[in-house]
């Protein structure tokens, strides 16, 4: 995690990070995703991040049972299946994928790195992150049901 500016206000901290600051993740080898903000830091009500995808990369289709997702699209374009429906959300489009519906997005732009800002409510997305990602750093290869576990654990 890069270093954060607080800034004293009311009795309270507000925060600066840098483009690349925030608790970092690397969840495929052309995939990072920065977690800016964190539940922790805000009561549970959201977390806030960036992600960064390379070509042909993205999540495995998923499902978030307790948490809404928001993708605001800031740089090139991604693929994304809401649903049954494949939608191509490109650069100044936003996303707003209600919580229990499965969903996954990947860039099909071959030499380009789609950006995007993403909000998840409730908080909290990023302790699974953080503990999928150290299980996939050690698992050669990694065991599915270890991985539904962590999964439901969160």
């Amino acid at each position: 995690m890069s270093e954060a500016k607080f800034i004293k206000v009311n009795g309270t901290e507000a925060k600066l990070l840098s483009r690349d600051g925030g608790k970092k993740f690397k969840p495929s080898p052309s995939e990072d995703v920065f977690f800016k903000m964190s539940g922790d830091e805000v009561e549970g009500l959201f977390d806030y991040f960036e992600i960064r995808v390379g070509y042909l990369d993205g999540p495995p289709l998923h499902i978030h049972s307790i948490q809404h997702e928001t993708f605001h699209i800031v740089e090139g374009e991604l693929t994304v299946r809401v649903g049954d429906e494949l939608v191509e959300a490109k650069t100044g489009e936003f996303l707003f994928i209600p919580k229990g519906v499965i969903h996954t997005y990947v860039n099909l732009k071959e030499g380009t790195v789609a950006r995007a800002v993403g909000n998840l409510a409730p908080g909290g997305f990023d302790k699974f992150v953080e503990e999928l990602s150290q299980y996939q750093a050690t698992a050669s290869p990694p065991d599915p049901a270890r991985i539904n576990e962590i999964s439901a654990k969160h």
